[in-house]
């Protein structure tokens, strides 16, 4: 995300801080930008309008609220609340300090989401009534932060939170959770790999599948009455990969090479441009839907408190 925002014109690299000065020192060598001990030493400074966070999202909200209390704008890595609670409560700061809230699935902005979202409405495939998306990769190390529950490990809030973002992209927003199961790691007390079905008001469905117990996989398919798409790396195409899609009816098959392209500096605009734009209450709305659907997904799967938590208004 550092070279990107290098890269981007419409931003400026002023500062980086860590825990220790020693690593924020090593880390703006690189990078040629100042350096900061501890997160409040950056979040003073008059000269920063916005703050990039990869911290793990058990931590977000305590530096989250700290960065919205001092007026900056957030750059948040996914996922962005631990629970629909903790979102109300971050957004509800946000829209007193009037900051935006970006949370951070670059891949919405990788040129081959037009294309597959073209076949969505195109009539191309027919009427598309079934999306399937899985995204899972073999398992990570023990020490990985990700098998940390109080950091807000889990397989839920990392690849599951790409299943409901990507299912949000094609079938809309407001989705209904129709079923969902979560297999826990009885070790540390965090999902191991799970799957959900949504629908939308038409009557369209997606049916997803995340894990940390896969072979790499990271696909979306689309079913149609007259053909099928399908993607090869539909959320990690890295910088210079050409992404291919399958397209797939009676009797043919056609293999489509898409354009290269850096999701990375693309979200970087995207983020400065909204910025710019100074109206961020469908931003607000959109992290509050988010953050429900991964609650109604522990609902369903039996691994919540049994409450639902319904999108209010920002």
């Amino acid at each position: 995300m550092i070279p990107a925002l290098q890269e981007c014109e419409a931003t400026e690299l002023i500062c980086v801080a860590s825990r220790t000065k020693e690593k924020a020192e090593e880390v703006a060598g690189v990078f040629g930008c100042e350096a900061a001990a501890g997160y409040d030493a950056l979040l003073d400074r008059r000269d920063i309008d916005a703050i990039y966070m990869p911290l793990p999202t058990g931590v977000h909200e305590e530096w989250c609220t700290r960065a919205l209390k001092a007026g900056k704008h957030l750059m948040v890595e996914k996922s962005f609340a631990s629970d629909y609670a903790s979102a109300e409560r971050m957004l509800y700061l946000a829209r007193e300090s009037h900051c935006l809230v970006f949370e951070n699935f670059q891949f919405q902005t990788h040129s081959q989401w037009r294309a597959i979202k073209r076949h969505m409405t195109s009539n191309e495939l027919g009427n598309v009534h079934l999306v399937r998306s899985t995204f899972g990769f073999p398992p990570l190390p023990e020490d990985n932060f990700r098998w940390n529950k109080e950091l807000g490990g889990g397989a839920l809030l990392d690849v599951g939170a790409y299943m409901t973002k990507a299912s949000q992209l094609l079938l809309g927003t407001g989705l209904e959770v129709l079923g969902a199961s979560l297999q826990m790691d009885l070790e540390t007390g965090v999902e191991m790999y799970g799957e959900a079905t949504f629908r939308n008001e038409a009557g369209q469905v997606a049916q997803v599948a995340f894990g940390f117990d896969y072979f790499y996989q990271c696909r979306v398919e689309l079913l149609g009455t007259k053909g099928k798409l399908s993607t090869n790396r539909v959320f990690t195409a890295p910088p210079g990969f050409e992404p291919v899609l399958l397209v797939e009816k009676q009797g043919e098959a056609e293999e489509i090479t898409l354009p290269a392209d850096n999701h990375y500096v693309n979200m970087w605009n995207w983020f400065a441009s909204k910025v710019q734009g100074g109206d961020f209450s469908n931003h607000w709305k959109l992290l509050l839907d988010q953050a429900r659907l991964l609650e109604e997904i522990r609902v369903k799967s039996g691994d919540g408190c049994g409450q639902k938590y319904p999108c209010k208004s920002v």
